[in-house]
Order: C-alpha cells, then sequence, then structure tokens
C-alpha cells in the first residue's frame, strides 16, 4: 500500500515537472483593443538557426527546441528586423523563455538583443524612443507584479529583463502582437 502512495506521489510529482518544463502562456483576459495580431512565420529559416545555435550553445538534434518568429520593422529603415522566441528545456525556465532580436547584416543576422524572461505574445507599439519602436512583453511568475512590461531602445539596444522595466496599463497599449501561437499545442518550427 505505501509502494502504491509512493508511486501515485512520485506519477503526480512527474507530471507537475513536465508541465513546468516550459512555461505555458495560460489565457489571460486583456484589454487590448488597439493591437493587430499577427501569427508567427512557419517557414524553417537555416540562417536563423545557426544564429540561436551559436548564441545559446545548441546542438540541432541533440537539444529539443522549438522557435517562433516574425519579421517587423522596428527603427523604419525598411528593413525588418526578426523577433525570435525559442522554447525548450535548454532556452527556458520557470519565468518564461528566451528570445532574440536580429538584424539583417551581410546575408545573415545578427544578434541586436537577447531577451529572458519572455511570455508570448510580444507586442510592438506604434510608439519610439530613440528611433526604435517599444516592445511590450508579459511577465507573471516569481513574485513579479503581473502585468505587460514596455521595454525602451537605449540606442543600442533593448533592456534584457522585461520584469524590470515599467508596468502600462492594457488600455495604453498600441501596437501589433507578434508570436501569438498558442505554444501548448506543440507548434513551431523544429530546431
Amino acid at each position: 500500500m505505501i509502494r502504491k502512495k509512493c508511486c501515485v506521489a512520485l506519477f503526480f510529482a512527474l507530471l507537475l515537472f513536465m508541465n513546468n518544463a516550459y512555461p505555458v502562456q495560460a489565457e489571460q483576459e486583456t484589454n487590448l483593443n488597439e493591437v493587430t495580431y499577427l501569427k508567427s512565420e512557419t517557414k524553417k529559416d537555416v540562417a536563423i538557426e545557426k544564429v540561436f545555435a551559436k548564441e545559446f550553445g545548441l546542438t540541432k538534434g541533440t537539444d529539443s527546441i522549438r522557435y517562433y518568429y516574425n519579421k517587423i520593422d522596428l527603427n523604419d529603415d525598411q528593413i525588418p528586423e526578426t523577433f525570435v522566441y525559442l522554447v525548450g528545456p535548454m532556452v527556458c525556465g520557470t519565468g518564461g523563455c528566451s528570445g532574440l532580436l536580429l538584424e539583417e547584416k551581410d546575408g545573415g543576422y545578427i544578434v541586436k538583443s537577447r531577451f529572458s524572461l519572455v511570455r508570448i505574445p510580444v507586442i510592438i507599439q506604434n510608439e519610439t524612443t530613440n528611433g526604435w519602436k517599444n516592445i511590450v512583453m508579459y511577465v507573471e511568475g516569481g513574485g513579479v507584479e503581473p502585468g505587460y512590461h514596455q521595454l525602451k531602445f537605449d540606442g543600442e539596444n533593448y533592456p534584457s529583463n522585461p520584469s524590470v522595466q515599467p508596468i502600462l496599463e492594457e488600455d495604453k497599449i498600441k501596437g501589433i502582437m507578434i508570436i501569438n501561437d498558442e505554444v501548448a499545442e506543440d507548434t513551431g518550427i523544429v530546431f
């Protein structure tokens, strides 16, 4: 009887661990009336994979990673930047997953900014700072007040941790919501 209870407890502990292995976006009540929704790209991009593999020390075929990305012009130079959201045990923790902002250069990509604690969706605001559009990310967990935090470009890059950035009221957010896919459905592009 004790062995059976132990196995049941172990099963539920394992189930809880697996459900928390990567943060899954809970559907939240939102008041984002002035936001346009944009699904992520579905085409595999080997150049993007090379950049994030190098940035995070990942090995194709060994590390279980899925990724999502959108191309969107953040600095109005008519050349879209690429926001990449990564999901997997090597790039996620209890507070969120990892993200990169890439710029096109010499036929490839370079890392403009690296983000931690990313939860989707990500919102690109209409409003700019230092010539680049502000980015808004939802943050919750770890004792942080849940809410939409605004990341402003400092002239070189964006802050890497959204949880320490100012919170915005939802009705003040206007822009384009990127990477708003349902991660719980095991979607995304396999690395």
